[in-house]
């Protein structure tokens, strides 16, 4: 089981700032986040932003696809009005400038959104600019794009996303195919919906050499849950409580294993 299992801010610290903005990522650096995951798409003039969802709209002024749209015209749009006026005008960032303030300071999880070789090859090459490699992980449900990770930088972590089953598939099957989808795409994180996590399915995961992440976890009890349950890190959307909960199950391990040691 892991000591300290890892806080990955998801879309940034989305509890004081807009999502996927560069005030977002830097307050959730500055409030000790171990890591932080952002959304990356190919614009139509074939630049690398920083965005959730395929469309516009949820979090900023503008419409349609963001692809069908230049960096230019995304930087214009305002991406934090609808989380507060303060935030009133704030734009899009590029992959870049989400990379810099992160060097030394924070891990990365990187959710890849175009399905080509030729977007995986910019996004590769402007984490290999930042001499990040070594702390990024990328994650995509476009799957095949997960076998050339390995081939542009063997240094990168990969890893998707397995969500709880439908109503006629038993956990069990799931988990089945949870391992045998893993070991097909070569992955080294395996992201499981909470209604997967287990202690022994984590333990025959961890047995198998992979990174076990607890997707999506934000209520209290759900974080509790996943930390008990020995997931290796998480992604949350409330930073504050994850840290402060990793903090205390940190210390009452430590506590524990100290009063074992002396009996």
């Amino acid at each position: 089981m892991v000591e300290r299992p890892l806080v990955i801010a998801r879309t940034g610290d989305v509890e004081n700032a807009p999502e996927n903005t560069l005030p977002a990522f830097e307050s959730a650096i500055a409030r000790g986040a171990d890591g932080v995951e952002l959304d990356v798409h190919l614009t139509a003039d074939k630049e690398l932003v920083v965005h959730h969802f395929y469309s516009l709209g949820a979090s900023d002024d503008g419409e349609g696809l963001v692809c069908e749209h230049t960096l230019a015209e995304l930087k214009a749009l305002d991406s934090g009005g609808w989380f507060d006026e303060r935030f009133a005008g704030e734009p899009k960032p590029t992959l870049a400038e989400v990379l810099k303030p992160c060097q030394g300071k924070a891990r990365l999880e990187v959710h890849l959104h175009d399905p080509s070789i030729g977007f995986l090859r910019q996004v590769i090459d402007e984490i290999e600019r930042f001499d990040l490699g070594g702390t990024t992980e990328l994650t995509t449900a476009h799957y095949p794009l997960l076998h050339h990770v390995k081939k542009l930088n063997p240094e990168l972590r990969t890893g998707t996303f397995f969500h709880e089953p439908p109503e006629w598939m038993p956990i069990r099957l799931a988990r089945r195919h949870i391992v045998d989808w893993a070991d097909l795409l070569g992955l080294d994180v395996v992201h499981l919906d909470l209604a997967l996590i287990t202690t022994d399915f984590v333990e025959e995961l961890h047995h198998r050499r992979y990174v076990v992440h607890g997707a999506n976890l934000d209520a209290t009890e759900e974080i509790g849950r996943g930390l008990e349950m020995g997931v290796d890190q998480f992604s949350t959307g409330r930073l504050r409580a994850a840290l402060q909960l990793r903090d205390e199950l940190t210390t009452r391990r430590a506590r524990d294993s100290t009063h074992v040691s002396e009996s």
